[in-house]
């Protein structure tokens, strides 16, 4: 037997007007910093072998390194290495019921983000 009912469900999800609250975005960054820390291994293990292959792969490997479009991976690395590191503290604080709470949540979720930051203000400080 058909339902007659009519479904006032939209046709489409339109993510613009979606507010995501700042505990789901350090989740969604979380995967993806883990995501990248795990794609860009390939490239950190190639630098490592060719600057241990010999004396010209050490010099390749520093041209490499010493481009601003490396740098820019660099930095970007650190902040899914630095964001990944700090939000997966916050996670494992939920294993042992810390920070359960809707309030405590919000306030972790800007602490990662303050920690995050202010650590790569020094790394970004440093390598420019």
């Amino acid at each position: 037997m058909r339902s007659t009912i009519k479904k006032d469900r939209p046709k489409y999800i339109d993510l613009s007007r979606i507010k995501l609250p700042i505990t789901g975005v350090v989740s969604i960054a979380h995967r993806l910093s883990g995501i990248f820390l795990v794609l860009s291994i390939p490239v950190w293990l190639y630098l490592l072998d060719l600057s241990l292959s010999n004396e010209q792969g050490y010099e390749q490997a520093v041209i490499i390194t010493d481009s601003i479009m490396f740098k820019l991976l660099a930095i970007i690395a650190f902040w899914a290495l630095a964001h990944h590191f700090f939000a997966g503290i916050r996670f494992l604080l939920f294993d042992i019921d810390i920070a359960v709470e809707k309030e405590s949540a919000i306030k972790a979720s800007k602490a990662v983000f303050i920690a995050e930051g202010m650590l790569m203000l020094m790394v970004i400080g440093w390598l420019i």
